[in-house]
């Protein structure tokens, strides 16, 4: 996960021109985290899953 803060940090520092400080990174990071998309599903063309229902739900 280290790349996925580098690249979050380096998004901040261009928006702001300067380093950003530590509470506007972690601020920062706390709405990346919370408005993220999903990764995608992989397609599967097995049967397992053709439902789309998640084994153990």
């Amino acid at each position: 996960m280290d790349g996925k803060e580098r690249d979050l940090d380096d998004l901040v520092r261009d928006e702001l021109g300067e380093e950003p400080s530590q509470e506007a990174k972690d601020y920062a990071r706390l709405l990346y985290e919370k408005y993220r998309l999903p990764a995608p599903a992989p397609e599967s063309g097995g049967a397992d899953g053709a439902d789309g229902v998640k084994e153990g739900e």
